[in-house]
């Protein structure tokens, strides 16, 4: 393994098309444990049929609803992981902190990757394009998660502030994962119970 040993128990926050798939890619391949991306989770749910009514909210720019997002990702939360694209609120945080606290396994650290406004509709706007996915390619949709998503970010920094790091993601995907890769070694790894 490359990066250091544990059961790393991590979160990224950011806003979308901040780099959190690419960061949790890098990060995953570099500690070798599961990155896991709600958004990923959330779209596979689509395409088995919808059974948790995703489609529209993530068409319209809006986020799912946090029972159903909470009930799809604890599944794949084991002992060591990357979380990236939840939680979005501090609710979720919470409900999270609940369900982790239950089986003692806490967040250790969290992750925020810091881009500006202009670099984050770009980088949505080509993974549009890229990607065909809906909800990058309505300017409309764009600017409503963004507004939640600073409407939200204070608050989430404060919840995580014991745990939290940010990590500049502006610049090449390669540099970005190096600085991630970086914030990780330099926080100690928290133990196991809070």
């Amino acid at each position: 393994m490359a990066g250091t040993t544990g059961s790393r128990r991590m979160i990224l926050l950011g806003a979308p098309g901040s780099g959190k798939g690419t960061v949790g890619r890098a990060l995953s391949a570099w500690l070798g444990i599961p990155h896991v991306s709600s958004g990923q989770l959330l779209r596979a749910s689509i395409e088995r049929g919808d059974p948790h009514g995703i489609a529209e909210p993530v068409a319209q720019g809006r986020f799912v609803d946090d029972l159903v997002v909470i009930r799809v990702v604890q599944e794949h939360l084991g002992d060591a992981f990357i979380l990236d694209g939840y939680p979005r609120t501090v609710q979720q945080a919470r409900q999270l902190d609940a369900v982790l606290l239950r089986s003692g396994r806490p967040v250790q650290l969290v992750l925020e990757l810091a881009v500006g406004d202009e670099t984050v509709v770009a980088r949505l706007t080509r993974r549009a394009s890229l990607e065909g996915r809906p909800d990058d390619a309505d300017p409309r949709a764009i600017a409503a998660r963004l507004a939640t998503y600073h409407q939200e970010a204070g608050a989430l920094r404060a919840h995580y502030a014991d745990r939290l790091r940010t990590v500049d993601a502006a610049g090449p995907p390669e540099e970005v994962a190096a600085r991630a890769r970086r914030a990780v070694s330099a926080a100690p790894p928290r133990p196991a119970v809070r």
